[in-house]
């Protein structure tokens, strides 16, 4: 299939991406979802149709209070240019308020003039399951969805920087390593990081890899999910602003 040439330069490929025609458009589209395993995008999965940060958790999970209805109502293929608005979800768990939060912060990084809804416009987020369980281990992940999720940061996304909630103690299982690492897909062997940082009694894992098209990329494990102890609250809350410049110190560390 014919590829878009996109920058890593964050400013430079949202410009691309908004100068895209309707017809490269429809190519983009096409190479992004081809081989999805949910057609036409699986369910709680905003994202980019070319991010630069990918946040990977686990599944959707359960919503309150009617909030899978709502979500459901935002779901689309990944956008071109403009932030998909499930990134916007006012969860009461403030799980997608410190999504986004660190979403921007990372786009930031490289592109410090770029607001809040351009850096989330050069964002996405991948579970490895589909299911609304609430659950987080094995049960809750599908080959067939960790298998596609792999393939697409190896050689569709193009991202430079990938953060997972949360995924140490399921991905360092000898199973899914080899799931993960079974059909070409973005090389990560989840049992042997590159570099690891104490944060209180967890710690923060990184692993440098690189994309298809020979690009480095980082893989940053965050200990734990974004919900939950120490990280509860909200994006403002001490305990998250300082684990975001702990994950900012190890990027600079690699030279990330």
């Amino acid at each position: 299939m014919e590829k878009i040439e996109l920058s890593d330069q964050p400013e430079l490929r949202l410009k691309q991406l908004r100068d895209l025609d309707e017809k490269q458009q429809e190519l983009l589209w096409n190479i992004v979802t081809e081989n999805v395993p949910i057609s036409p995008w699986p369910y709680g999965m905003p994202a980019s149709a070319a991010p630069h940060v990918v946040l990977l958790g686990v599944s959707p999970g359960n919503g309150l209070d009617g909030e899978d209805t709502l979500r459901k109502k935002w779901d689309n293929k990944p956008t071109i240019g403009i932030l998909d608005k499930g990134f916007l979800f006012p969860d009461k768990r403030n799980y997608w308020s410190k999504a986004s939060d660190l979403c921007v912060s990372l786009v930031q990084r490289d592109a410090p003039h770029l607001d809040r809804l351009d850096a989330l416009a050069l964002s996405a987020h991948l579970n490895l399951g589909t299911g609304q369980n609430g659950v987080a281990g094995d049960a809750a992940i599908e080959p067939d969805i960790v298998k596609w999720v792999s393939i697409l940061l190896h050689s569709k996304f193009n991202a430079k920087i990938l953060v997972c909630f949360g995924l140490w103690g399921i991905m360092s299982k000898s199973h899914n390593n080899e799931l993960w690492n079974s059909s070409g897909g973005l090389p990560v062997d989840w049992k042997s990081p590159d570099d690891a940082v104490s944060f209180g009694n967890l710690s923060f894992r990184l692993w440098k890899t690189k994309r298809q098209d020979g690009s480095p990329m980082a893989v940053v494990m965050w200990p734990n999910h974004p919900s939950r102890v120490p990280f509860a609250g909200g994006p403002e809350s001490a305990m998250w602003q300082k684990a975001k410049q702990k994950v900012d110190k190890l990027l600079k560390k690699h030279k990330f």
